[in-house]
């Protein structure tokens, strides 16, 4: 599962790692939580500049007769192409989340100690993700979701479940809107533990009320 991610990154350097034409305007999030805005790159109409767009977090298929039913934030990659939630999104409108990690929580004693997992590097990572757009009538809703794999073995004493990551050199088949499902299935496997860490941080992350950098804070 993802139910709660970062993105502080320099937009310069999300601008640079996701091959935008132009540095978004993003403010520093340190504590992302469902039904809020985030970024979602995509390609822009033409289908090879790459763009970056605010979408909110659970998706609304377009056929919804409403945008009061669930909405789920993460999608099976075991079962993506099988559920008619993600089905075409899968095969027609997929797109990359940039984050600069994720939490998860490991129960210690009495309480839930949470982590923040990221790249060893410093670099952003890049969540599969899938959106739609559902016409309502106040306008279209864009919202999308993340797709989750098997954990790791970095993140299996967390949870069961993480993003699947990609890297730079997926990043084109992933966005390519004529990939086939054999060609794309493969890329939403577990990365490799070596590429991440998992850090304790302090609990302020623990209410999605808080999204300062203290949500990144050493425990206390």
């Amino acid at each position: 599962m993802c139910g709660r991610f970062n993105l502080s990154e320099n937009p310069r350097t999300i601008a640079r790692h996701f091959g935008l034409a132009d540095v978004p305007d993003l403010r520093p999030r340190y504590n992302v939580a469902p039904s809020q805005p985030v970024a979602v790159v995509g390609l822009k109409p033409g289908g090879v500049a790459r763009g970056l767009v605010l979408m909110r977090w659970g998706l609304v298929p377009r056929w919804a007769g409403s945008d009061d039913g669930p909405k789920p934030i993460n999608a099976r990659a075991e079962t993506v192409l099988d559920r008619p939630t993600f089905r075409d999104s899968f095969r027609q409108r997929r797109c990359l989340i940039p984050a600069s990690g994720f939490y998860e929580w490991r129960k210690a004693g009495g309480r839930k100690q949470p982590y923040h997992v990221r790249r060893r590097d410093g670099l952003p990572l890049a969540f599969a993700g899938l959106w739609d757009r559902w016409d309502g009538p106040n306008g279209p809703l864009f919202t999308c979701c993340i797709i989750t794999t098997a954990a790791n073995d970095l993140v299996k004493p967390l949870h069961d479940r993480m993003p699947a990551i990609l890297g730079p050199e997926d990043f084109a088949r992933w966005l390519d809107p004529v990939a086939r499902p054999d060609q794309l299935l493969p890329l939403l496997r577990p990365c490799s533990s070596d590429v991440l860490e998992a850090v304790p941080v302090g609990t302020a992350v623990n209410s999605p009320k808080n999204d300062g950098p203290e949500c990144l804070g050493p425990v206390a």
